[in-house]
Order: structure tokens, then C-alpha cells, then sequence
């Protein structure tokens, strides 16, 4: 059972709950973002202790250590985000819109809510009217939340964010991101605020309108199951359950979790994220957790 290294991102939107929920050490600064399972050009993670100490999580996808199709780049980048403002309004790219502008990487995610203060928002999805015209008005002019739905997630929520939607997480909440491999977002409206260095974050409105796609307007119905997305899928589960070998299994810890083995017995506390090797053999896992796997 294999453990990483996370890498935190100080961001002006983040908080110190990755500290006082997970009880985790953390850099100075607002902490927003911790990105626990990523293969990218400038980003990868490494083991964090045991025999692979060090190895990154590429070289180990690709030896057929995690299980899986072992083939090509690690299939999705998994991270905790900590809110304390709103996020952006930003849209990501399809596979489609890639190719047609020629630059950046498709982005799909999904999110896991495992903390929600009372009425905390998010904005997902577009009302029918919108076109590019009128989101280029709205982002320069401060009106673009009317033109998203808002909604106030419950703990155990999942959803799923396909590329080309409009969407931005509010303050109070802590999620558990599953995405494409992607560091590419469109910002179309940041509130108006700073970023850490005193200046204005950057925008991409000339993109966002490119990425967005208008003719599927609406919001999105939660699960409390699963769902599935590029090359991830996420469930939430609790109690008892068997996981068998073969399969890439990811299990991030939503409330504590007991994963017993052939090589022994782990137990996760909140946030606490673990990747069972094949040599671990059938998992039985107790207690509440979220599973990531390969799609």
C-alpha cells in the first residue's frame, strides 16, 4: 500500500482546513489546493516512505506496480481543495476545442464534497441565452453569476464537470478533485481580486468563449453513488467491501477507513489517501471512503 507526497499550491482563495480537518502539516499561506496524485511535465509525485521511497508515480504506473492498464501517462491528476473565497468562473477544454486551437490539454473533472459549511455555494452550468457575445458582457461588466446556476451542495455529493462548463466553487467547502491530466484553465471572471503577488490574476476570455460550450445549457444533477469520467471513475462507499487485484485502486479516506491485506493492515484517517499494489491482493476495506479507479 503505497502513500505520496503532496504537493501544495498557495493560492489567494485558500484556507488552513487541509490543518485543522486532516490534521496535516502545511506550508505558510492560504493552502487551497493539494495535489496528491499527478503525473505532469512540472508536476509528479513520489513515494513517500517504504521500499519505493522516492519513485515517482509514472515510472511505478508504467512498471505495472499500481495495477491498471499500466499503459501511458498516469490516467488522472487527484487533489483536495480548500475554499475560503470564491474561485474563479473558468471553463476547460475539450478534446475537440485542443485541437482546434492547438494549444493546452482537455480537461474533465469531477468533484467529491466532504465538507460544506451551511449554504455554501457553487456555480455550475449556464442559463439557455448565453452566447459568447453576451459572456464577454457579462464577464467585463461583474454580471456573469446571473447567468450560472447556483446551487448548495451537501456533504457526500459527487459531480461531474465535463469540459466546455461554466462552473466556480464558492467559499466553505473542502473537495476532492479527480481530473484529466490538465493544468489548462480559462479564467472568464475573478471577482475583481488580487492575487498573492498584489496584481490582477490573469484572464482568458478570448478562450474561455472558444471552450465553452453554449448549446448545453443547464446545471448538474448530483450523485451520491459514482460517476464516471476520461479514464477515472470515483465512488463513494461505506461499510464493508472487497476490492480485488487487477484493477487500479486509489482509496482517499472521507470519515476513516480500515484496508486490510496480504501484507497487512492500513488505517487512513481523514483525507488520507493510499494506492494498493497488486502484491497487495484483494483489499477488504471498512469505513467510509471515496475509491478512484481507471476507466
Amino acid at each position: 500500500m503505497l502513500r505520496f507526497v503532496p504537493q501544495y499550491q498557495k493560492v489567494a482563495w485558500g484556507g488552513r482546513r487541509l490543518a485543522t480537518q486532516f490534521g496535516r502539516e502545511l506550508p505558510e499561506g492560504p493552502i487551497g489546493e493539494s495535489w496528491e496524485l499527478v503525473e505532469l511535465e512540472s508536476h509528479e509525485s513520489r513515494v513517500a516512505t517504504g521500499p519505493y521511497a522516492g519513485a515517482t508515480l509514472g515510472s511505478l504506473w508504467r512498471d505495472g506496480r499500481l495495477g491498471g492498464s499500466a499503459q501511458g501517462p498516469f490516467p488522472f491528476l487527484l487533489k483536495w481543495l480548500d475554499t475560503t473565497q470564491w474561485l474563479s468562473v473558468q471553463v476547460h477544454p475539450d478534446e475537440q476545442g485542443v485541437a482546434r486551437s492547438g494549444k493546452g490539454d482537455p480537461k474533465s473533472e469531477a468533484w467529491y464534497v466532504a465538507h460544506a459549511e451551511p449554504q455554501a455555494p457553487i456555480l455550475l452550468g449556464h442559463y439557455p441565452g448565453l452566447d459568447g457575445k453576451t459572456l464577454r458582457q457579462a464577464a467585463t461588466g461583474g454580471t456573469l453569476a446571473k447567468w450560472l446556476y447556483e446551487l448548495h451542495p451537501r456533504v457526500g455529493d459527487m459531480f461531474m464537470v465535463k469540459a466546455g462548463t461554466l462552473h466556480a466553487l464558492g467559499p466553505g467547502l473542502l473537495v476532492l478533485e479527480v481530473q484529466q491530466p490538465s493544468k489548462t484553465t480559462y479564467r472568464v471572471y475573478d471577482w475583481g481580486r488580487m492575487g498573492l503577488d498584489g496584481r490582477p490574476r490573469e484572464l482568458h476570455v478570448d478562450d474561455a468563449v472558444a471552450a465553452t460550450a453554449f448549446e448545453r445549457h443547464g446545471t448538474v444533477t448530483p450523485t451520491r453513488t459514482g460517476l464516471v469520467g476520461p479514464r477515472f471513475a470515483m465512488r463513494a462507499l461505506s461499510g464493508e467491501n472487497t476490492h480485488p487485484v487487477g484493477s487500479l485502486r486509489v482509496f482517499a479516506s472521507s470519515g476513516g477507513v480500515k484496508l486490510e491485506h496480504d501484507r497487512g493492515v492500513d488505517e487512513l484517517g481523514l483525507g488520507d489517501i493510499a494506492v494498493a499494489e497488486p502484491g497487495d491482493g484483494v483489499v477488504r476495506a471498512s469505513g467510509s471512503y471515496v475509491l478512484l479507479s481507471e476507466h
